[in-house]
């Protein structure tokens, strides 16, 4: 049973887990993605991206309205502007980015991990074309998302 570095979270019932390891070490996106995108196709592409998620499987996890949802994306755009190459938007409107702890109040195990993945990446597919990401990069980006998104799980759900 693999219950190791455990506790409690605010608003949980389950203990929080924490995947062995640490945070990943994963290598940055390039630049060019930022600079071929822009502020405004990263945040079309973040749009687009929750409103798959408010229609999948995790949608619980989404605030309900689309304004709220919109809100969500565009605090998720602002920090993605700065993994894609540019200015520090997230640390500049909303602080430290502290992703794992802001996540915790959400029960994420792997199941909800590979839903996130699954709309990421639908929209990921889409990103050369509607949003101008140059698709020599999708792989770099992909890679980065995957490798974040799994420090991110914080319940370890036992097979039954």
């Amino acid at each position: 049973m693999d219950i190791l570095n455990t506790h409690p979270a605010p608003d949980r019932d389950e203990p929080v887990w924490t995947p062995p390891g640490g945070p990943p070490q994963t290598d940055r996106i390039p630049d060019a993605v930022y600079h071929a995108m822009g502020e405004e196709n990263i945040t079309a592409f973040f749009h687009a991206f929750y409103r798959r998620l408010g229609e999948s499987a995790v949608a619980h996890m989404f605030p309900k309205s689309e304004r709220n949802l919109m809100r969500a994306a565009d605090k998720s755009a602002a920090m993605f502007v700065f993994l894609f190459g540019g200015p520090h938007l997230y640390q500049q409107k909303y602080g430290r980015p502290m992703m794992r702890a802001r996540h915790l109040p959400f029960v994420i195990d792997e199941a909800a991990r590979q839903e996130w993945l699954r709309c990421y990446r639908e929209t990921l597919d889409e990103a050369p074309e509607k949003y101008a990401m140059p698709g020599e990069h999708v792989g770099a980006v992909w890679k980065f998302v995957v490798d974040f998104s799994g420090w991110m799980v914080n319940t370890k759900k036992e097979n039954t």
